[in-house]
């Protein structure tokens, strides 16, 4: 079976304070492209993971067991006590450390892919606690679908989007770490963002576009210390015509663009290709929530 991974986009990003254990506590508007990786699962006697694909290189490098995708494999084989196997194979399409949720929108297609393939019928529920285990953002990764997250991650509540959105990606084809922002966010001393009194506003698309505009991404004056290349992509996209939002995503180090028009966010993205050849740019659509 084939199921696809998709990349996960922060349309806001708050911070709004920190557990004595040193975990940040967020508020975020989570939503996912059409645009993602692949995960194609099949069944075997024991349990393997290939990749391939554009970022498939670095994730050969390391470990099998660092990978979080096989250790969701695993886990669920462990916990349910499964005799059988299963063969992997991740088309890495997402870039690595690049704010899109790539390895957690892994994972939780891999626990689901497998939900299915062992006959384990665990409801999603049950396949959140499980993907919680391996990360905070695999649950809203499992359940893929617009949504308001809060707490580290865990804390997930659905968010009516009743329309697609064309959405334009773009990355400098330079990895940032998160841990690197966080640690880079806390040394700036900055001020924790108190949640949003206002509900965002989907009654249209100009409507969002204004109450998103009321919100920001906290992590993203700490990103720009380490990597300049996400002004300048910043920059660049809000020069599009039709360009209504632009915004890093996540921790970095891709920056989005929403559009109300598909047509001006695919020339927007012929503009930025010509003059901008080693970035790495997307075209995409934000799915609704329906």
């Amino acid at each position: 079976m084939k199921i696809t991974a998709p990349a996960k986009l922060n349309l806001f990003l708050h911070i709004t304070g920190r557990r004595d254990d040193g975990y940040h506590l967020l508020e975020s508007l989570f939503v996912f492209t059409e645009f993602g990786d692949i995960v194609d699962i099949k069944s075997d006697k024991t349990l393997s993971l290939v990749i391939d694909g554009p970022f498939a290189e670095t994730l050969k490098n390391e470990s099998i067991e660092n990978n979080i995708a096989y250790r969701a494999a695993l886990l669920l084989q462990k916990k349910y006590r499964v005799l059988d196997g299963a063969k992997i194979h991740l088309i890495k399409n997402i870039p690595i450390g690049a704010g899109l949720g790539g390895g957690s929108s892994d994972a939780a297609a891999v626990l689901k892919g497998l939900n299915q393939l062992w006959n384990l019928n665990l409801n999603l529920e049950t396949l959140c606690e499980i993907g919680l285990l391996l990360g905070a953002d695999i649950p809203a990764c499992i359940i893929a679908k617009p949504a308001i997250i809060s707490g580290i991650g865990e804390t997930i509540t659905p968010f009516e989007l009743p329309f697609s959105i064309p959405v334009l990606l773009v990355n400098p084809n330079l990895p940032l770490a998160t841990s690197a922002v966080f640690q880079a966010y806390k040394n700036n001393h900055q001020p924790f963002t108190v949640c949003l009194n206002q509900k965002i506003n989907t009654a249209n698309y100009t409507v969002l576009i204004d109450s998103l505009a009321a919100a920001h991404n906290d992590l993203q004056t700490s990103a720009l210390q380490l990597l300049s290349e996400i002004q300048t992509i910043l920059i660049l996209l809000r020069q599009q015509s039709g360009c209504d939002l632009a915004r890093m995503s996540g921790s970095g180090a891709t920056c989005f663009a929403l559009f109300s028009d598909f047509s001006a966010a695919e020339s927007a993205m012929k503009i930025i290709t010509k003059n901008h050849p080693t970035f790495w740019i997307q075209l995409s659509s934000i799915q609704c929530s329906t």
